[in-house]
């Protein structure tokens, strides 16, 4: 068996779906450790994105690496992988909509 034959395995609408989802929390993350730890504990960080009126911002900005998941499934043929991380990402996008209207 080849690497493309392993890397056809990977082309999953859940593989796409569930790596689009998990792509945006790991950004949030790295965005908390990387600015705000250890200074802002998580509700303190996430009071201050509510204070500042930043949280949909920073949200949608998580979101944007779902773009270079979405290519790196269409560059290696993987159309099933690609239409489960652009599903992520609409869902992702529907979700910061309802956070805008009600915060």
């Amino acid at each position: 068996m080849n690497v493309m034959d392993h890397i056809k395995k990977l082309d999953k609408f859940r593989i796409g779906f569930i790596t689009g989802l998990i792509i945006p929390v790991c950004t949030l993350t790295i965005v908390y450790i990387y600015k705000f730890y250890p200074s802002y504990t998580i509700k303190e960080f996430f009071d201050f994105l509510e204070t500042m009126h930043i949280t949909t911002k920073l949200f949608s900005l998580c979101v944007l690496p779902n773009l270079g998941l979405f290519f790196l499934f269409l560059w290696g043929d993987l159309n099933k992988g690609a239409r489960g991380a652009l599903g992520a990402t609409i869902i992702t996008a529907i979700i910061v909509v309802i956070i805008q209207f009600t915060i």
